[in-house]
């Protein structure tokens, strides 16, 4: 009776999380709602808007998929269309709240726990996803930015300051690189992080670490022993980021003349990062400001630049985000088929 009534406690903790998670997505939409009616209902060219639709589908489409297949790899015994569904659902919370992945990876341990898998898999797995899926992006920035100083002079210390976050950008994808591939480093740094959280808190989490570092070793052997395990999610991470460029250019089509490659590309990656460093819930503002701000010095007309963007917040966040609650009530009720299997590897 005990052990029910705790199993039944922890299914209200859970579903209750899940719930306030898709709620605090729910906010974010709210907030936007009425940049939202002034651009569908304004000048957008509906067919465009269609196809940048059906490119984000397959964006969304491309990352989930690269989820379960990495997931895989670390041993996350779940089907492919499990893992497919729970990569959908976090990777639309976490565009849309854009505060670093957390609101995602948390979505995913509260629907692992609930189903007694273990948590250190799918973890090693999400760190090691978001790795490969940011890679493109941080490599994709330093580019972008050398095209803004080559093609717009700025004063010196915007310059310099532009430069430091694109080499932020590199030693942190090289870090986490090492974490993955390193095992003596990934030990220290685990170590390091476990001497911290004890010093803040009291608390050991040094099995929890070492649970997780045998995960990632696991996941690195088996990348070493068959390196082509990563062709397919490194293809389906270029095929997400690529159709993501797409969608904001068919957004600036849909409302005039879409900027020249190298401008959209610029533009992009510069806004991405610059709403994912913000502090501010699904980076409002900030992300439509930083691009509208560098199409607008590359010559794209400030008013169009600013509705493209917002545009794309539409179509690239909060419809995928609108989509993912049809799932919520299917995964509380525990109807999922998010279940073990054998041989799931």
């Amino acid at each position: 009776m005990e052990h029910r009534n705790k199993g039944r406690r922890e299914r209200i903790v859970v579903g209750a999380a899940i719930v306030l998670l898709a709620l605090l997505g729910t906010v974010v939409v709210a907030l936007d709602w009425g940049q939202v009616q002034q651009v569908l209902l304004g000048q957008a060219d509906w067919r465009l808007v269609l196809v940048a639709l059906l490119l984000t589908a397959v964006s969304y489409g491309c990352l989930s998929y690269s989820f379960a297949a990495v997931s895989r790899i670390f041993g996350v015994r779940m089907g492919r269309r499990d893992l497919f569904e729970l990569g959908f659902i976090s990777y639309a919370l976490s565009h849309l709240v854009a505060s670093g992945g957390t609101a995602g990876y948390s979505l995913r341990v509260l629907l692992i726990k609930r189903r007694s898998l273990p948590v250190r898999d799918v973890l090693a797995a999400s760190l090691f996803h978001s790795m490969l899926n940011n890679l493109l992006l941080f490599i994709l920035v330093p580019v972008g930015l050398v095209y803004l100083l080559t093609n717009h002079p700025l004063p010196r210390n915007t310059a310099i300051g532009i430069g430091a976050v694109a080499g932020m950008l590199l030693f942190l994808i090289v870090l986490l690189t090492a974490v993955f591939f390193v095992g003596p480093f990934r030990s220290a740094v685990l170590g390091m992080l476990g001497a911290g959280w004890h010093k803040v808190t009291r608390r050991s989490v040094e099995r929890q670490l070492k649970d997780l570092d045998s995960t990632l070793r696991r996941g690195d052997i088996a990348v070493r022993n068959q390196p082509t395990l990563l062709v397919l999610p490194l293809v389906l991470v270029v095929a997400d980021w690529v159709s993501a460029v797409a969608v904001l250019g068919l957004c600036f089509g849909a409302l005039g003349d879409p900027p020249e490659p190298g401008v959209l590309l610029t533009g992009f990656s510069i806004g991405i990062v610059a709403g994912l460093l913000s502090m501010i819930p699904g980076g409002l503002g900030v992300q439509e400001g930083s691009m509208a701000a560098v199409y607008t010095l590359l010559g794209v007309p400030f008013e169009q630049a600013a509705l493209a963007t917002v545009l794309f917040r539409v179509i690239y966040y909060l419809v995928p985000f609108l989509v993912s609650l049809g799932f919520y009530r299917r995964l509380l009720r525990g109807e999922s088929e998010l279940a073990p299997e054998s041989g799931a590897r």
